[in-house]
């Protein structure tokens, strides 16, 4: 928890090189992906949301703090899991994933679609605000085997049961995961998803071991 506060400072600072030797630290002492997104990043960045929703930061030291997280991820990927996969077949499949529309927190979403990729998996990330029809365009062309969004408060969530059913309707071997905070907030609205189809995400545990028993042959 100590770790999280100070990387939380480092962020709010907008010290870019620091953020960075956080993460570096982590993976040298063994830290895996999952952890360091599950456990370092996410939660700093959900403790800097609180101070803003509290007045504790204005609106411009969010964004510092946003921009500052997006360039570790960022760097992330491209100094470890790229490295890391490098001659490594992308054999589990293709995921393809985005925020819904009018959703602009695609951290998240960003997290996962790297796990996916250090997992084996040909990724496509839409990001941020995505109309359903640009999906459907995407998923036609692309043909992907596993579609993910994300959806933070409700407002955005209540998006998520019509993406399903235009994605179910169109596509019949596909297999969604559904993700983000509006998951825990009441009257979520997703009681009619076809749970043989659908799978929803509120921890990370859950999200790896849904790749991990995926790898096993099962859902």
């Amino acid at each position: 928890m100590e770790t999280v506060t100070h990387f939380t400072h480092v962020l709010l600072d907008g010290d870019q090189e620091k953020a960075w030797e956080y993460v570096v630290n982590e993976v040298e002492n063994g830290t895996s992906t999952e952890d360091i997104f599950y456990q370092l990043l996410t939660p700093a960045m959900v403790e800097i949301g609180k101070k803003w929703q509290e007045n504790e930061i204005t609106v411009a030291d969010e964004h510092l703090a946003t921009t500052t997280c997006d360039f570790t991820l960022a760097r992330y990927k491209h100094e470890i899991i790229l490295p890391r996969m490098k001659n490594t077949p992308t054999d589990q499949g293709k995921a393809l994933f985005f925020c819904v529309e009018q959703e602009e927190h695609d951290l998240g979403i960003r997290m996962i679609a790297q796990i996916f990729e250090e997992s084996g998996y040909e990724v496509r990330l839409m990001g941020a605000n995505l109309p359903v029809e640009f999906v459907l365009t995407m998923a036609v062309n692309w043909k992907p085997d596993i579609i993910g969004m994300s959806a933070s408060m409700l407002r955005q969530g209540e998006k998520v049961p019509s993406y399903i059913q235009r994605l179910m309707e169109r596509f019949e071997d596909i297999e969604l995961l559904i993700g983000g905070r509006f998951l825990s907030l009441p009257d979520q609205l997703l009681d009619k998803a076809d749970d043989s189809k659908v799978t929803m995400i509120q921890e990370g545990s859950e999200l790896s071991a849904w790749i991990s028993n995926r790898a096993k042959g099962g859902k």
